[in-house]
């Protein structure tokens, strides 16, 4: 005899107060049309251009089994290593 597994409802999750005001605040959405759209594309894409133009680069000493961490961690979340490094760094200097 097989044992039952429960099924998760994926849409059964408690929201935290920033989650929830988005999704009380959905049905105010409205689409852009394909030519506002059309524009709003290209202006988030020169931005991201230009924040990667941005960047400056740095070398730093690490100590090998912290970036192996760091590997496996951005491993997980698909990401190149040096991108999750960018992200951590970026993180910690977003909340001085």
């Amino acid at each position: 005899m097989k044992k039952q597994v429960p099924v998760h409802d994926p849409y059964d999750v408690e929201l935290d107060e920033y989650e929830q005001e988005l999704e009380d605040n959905l049905e105010f959405c409205t689409r852009l049309s394909p030519a506002d759209e059309k524009l709003e594309i290209e202006k988030l894409v020169a931005a991201a251009k230009n924040h990667v133009r941005a960047k400056k680069s740095i070398t730093l000493r690490v100590a090998p089994y912290d970036l192996e961490i760091m590997r496996l961690k951005a491993s997980k979340l698909g990401v190149p290593y040096q991108t999750y490094i960018n992200m951590v760094i970026h993180k910690d200097a977003s909340v001085f």
